[in-house]
C-alpha cells in the first residue's frame, strides 16, 4: 500500500521518478515499476514484453526510446494506475505464453492481425 511510505507518498510522481533515477542501479524501467507496483503511481513501465509484442504488430519503431514509448501508453490509456498495472499484466501473460523470443502463432489470439505471425 502507498501509504506505507508516508515522507514518499506525497512527493510528486515526476519529482519522485527523478529521484528514484539517482539512485544506482535504477533505471527507466525500474523507476517506473517502483512507481506504478509500490506507490500506485499512473506511470506505464515498458519492458522487453510491450516492445516484442507491440514491435511484431509494427505499433511501435524498432528504434523508438523509452520515454517515447512511455508517452505514447501513458497517452493511449486511460491515466489510472489499475488500468496500467492489468495492461502491464495482460502483455507479460500474452509474451510469456504466445508471444515468446520464438512466438506461438498458432495458439495467439493476436495473429488475425499481426503482421509478423509464422
Amino acid at each position: 500500500d502507498a501509504g506505507e511510505f508516508p515522507c514518499l507518498s506525497c512527493i510528486d510522481t515526476d519529482v519522485l521518478r527523478k529521484q528514484l533515477l539517482t539512485v544506482n542501479g535504477i533505471g527507466p524501467e525500474t523507476a517506473d515499476a517502483i512507481l506504478l507496483y509500490a506507490f500506485e503511481r499512473p506511470v506505464f513501465v515498458i519492458d522487453a514484453y510491450t516492445r516484442r509484442i507491440f514491435s511484431r504488430l509494427k505499433l511501435l519503431a524498432d528504434d523508438a526510446g523509452y520515454e517515447t514509448l512511455r508517452h505514447q501508453f501513458e497517452t493511449g490509456l486511460q491515466m489510472d494506475a489499475a488500468v496500467f498495472n492489468e495492461y502491464h499484466a495482460l502483455i507479460v501473460c500474452h509474451a510469456k505464453n504466445a508471444c515468446k523470443k520464438r512466438p506461438d502463432c498458432i495458439n495467439c489470439c493476436l495473429a488475425c492481425i499481426c503482421p509478423c505471425r509464422m
